[in-house]
Order: C-alpha cells, then structure tokens, then sequence
C-alpha cells in the first residue's frame, strides 16, 4: 500500500530543494557581479592615485586578489 504521507513529504523536500539552489545560484551571481564593482572601483583608485597611499592599497588588494584567482 502506498504511504501518501511519505509520498507528499519527498515531494515537498524535493521542491524546496530546488527552489533552495536556485536562490544560491542568484546569490553566486549577485555576489560575482558585487567583485566585479569592486575590482573595478579598486582600478579605478590605482588609476587616479598610483603613487599615494590609497593608490598603494588598491595596488596591493588586486595583487592578492590576482594571486588567489591564478
């Protein structure tokens, strides 16, 4: 005999799983594209002060970022 109970349960696990993945996918791709304003705006500083300070921290972050992306 077929336990309806077992059934529904599965079903409903099922669809929160994937609706779960899907919002994860979303926030990968939020956070991807929230790097890429950042790198940018780290360029941008580098590009607008390459001998001050700050020029030198914007230098120094994208050095580590290029290292942990190599």
């Amino acid at each position: 005999m077929l336990n309806w109970g077992l059934l529904i349960a599965r079903l409903i696990s099922a669809i929160g799983s994937w609706v779960d993945a899907s919002n994860l996918r979303n926030h990968v791709y939020e956070l991807k594209d929230e790097n890429e304003i950042l790198k940018t705006a780290l360029e941008d500083i580098l590009r607008m002060d390459p001998e001050g300070r700050l020029g030198w921290h914007a230098k120094r972050t994208l050095d580590k970022l290029n290292q942990i992306s190599d």
